[in-house]
């Protein structure tokens, strides 16, 4: 009997990726779920993974204490990841391959501390094809590069395969550790029933019915720049409310970032909030129609986005200079 795959997914994109190739799979796989993914308990307990997943466990990164530096460090990180009640301990031994899409989180330090074997997914469509990898090149140039006990971004010498939409364009790793995988295509060709399990587990309120009014329709996509620590509310308040103002035509919809927790009902009266534990990506199938206009703010949100027949893509200064137009 062949051995279930490991998933371990730290965003609900991560998850519907997760999903669908598990269920590719005939299901039987194991998922670990970040804490970092709204309502991750609440999913694990309300059964809608069932048959997919034989294995799902949440786990609590955030009771981390911390690494641990010295001798022996790498076992005695594994101990205390697993004394905290972070997540299961690993048994390597069970699972076929091991998936990780941010090997950058404390359960992929934990993988290396547990000298485990995996590979690791795009974290975006087309990740890996980003001319902007300053974080990978900074790593690689650091003078001790080749000293520290933790390497990321597919680095580790415990990463065996990185996964990449176009391993013919990626410059980034030599081509033997480079492996095809395109969620593109993988979200392009899900049969009518995978479709239908993808919305009972992200979409948890209906959607209007009609196709005529997503026709008329713009949809803003924020990013939570308070989460990354780039501004105050009332500045990201002030530039998604100049971008809608001036990119609004018709009914407006807002799909937000799972880990924003702007209260885009006040700020947006009238407006349709859309679910924010959906990745945007379900919009591609889940609905009767497309919007007019789909608009956002330095985010790779629309990569692959076909939910909508005109989608604009604004940097943050460009944002940042129609909230000063406002002021």
């Amino acid at each position: 009997m062949a051995k279930p795959d490991l998933y371990i997914c730290h965003t609900a994109y991560h998850l519907l990726i997760a999903l669908v190739r598990a269920m590719r799979a005939g299901g039987g796989q194991a998922l670990w779920m970040s804490e970092q993914i709204p309502n991750a308990e609440a999913l694990a307990a309300s059964g809608k993974l069932e048959g997919i997943f034989s294995e799902v466990q949440v786990l609590h990164e955030s009771r981390w204490p911390g690494v641990v530096t010295g001798p022996l460090g790498h076992f005695r990180n594994r101990r205390a990841y697993e004394k905290a009640g972070v997540g299961p301990a690993l048994n390597k031994e069970a699972y076929g391959d091991i998936r990780i899409s941010n090997d950058w989180s404390v359960a992929g330090r934990y993988l290396q501390d547990c000298r485990a074997p995996h590979i690791l997914c795009e974290d975006t469509v087309g990740g890996t094809l980003d001319t902007d990898q300053h974080l990978l090149t900074e790593q690689r140039a650091a003078p001790d590069f080749a000293r520290r006990p933790y390497l990321y971004w597919g680095d580790s010498r415990f990463c065996k395969a990185v996964e990449s939409e176009a391993p013919d364009q990626c410059t980034l790793f030599p081509q033997e550790k480079l492996c095809r995988f395109s969620a593109r295509e993988l979200l392009a060709g899900l049969t009518e029933e995978e479709k239908a399990a993808v919305r009972r587990v992200f979409v948890s309120r209906p959607l209007p019915e009609d196709p005529a009014v997503y026709a008329q329709a713009t949809l803003l996509l924020p990013r939570s720049f308070v989460q990354d620590g780039l501004m105050d509310q009332a500045e990201q308040d002030a530039i998604f409310k100049a971008v809608a103002a001036k990119y609004t035509q018709g009914p407006l919809f807002i799909k937000t970032h799972p880990r924003d927790d702007t209260d885009y009902t006040a700020l947006f009266p009238g407006a349709t909030v859309l679910d924010r534990t959906m990745p945007s990506e379900v919009l591609n199938f889940c609905l009767p129609g497309k919007f007019r206009r789909a608009v956002t703010v330095q985010s790779w949100v629309l990569r692959g986005f076909t939910a909508a027949e005109e989608n604009i893509f604004l940097s943050l200064d460009e944002g940042k200079a129609l909230a000063s137009k406002t002021e």
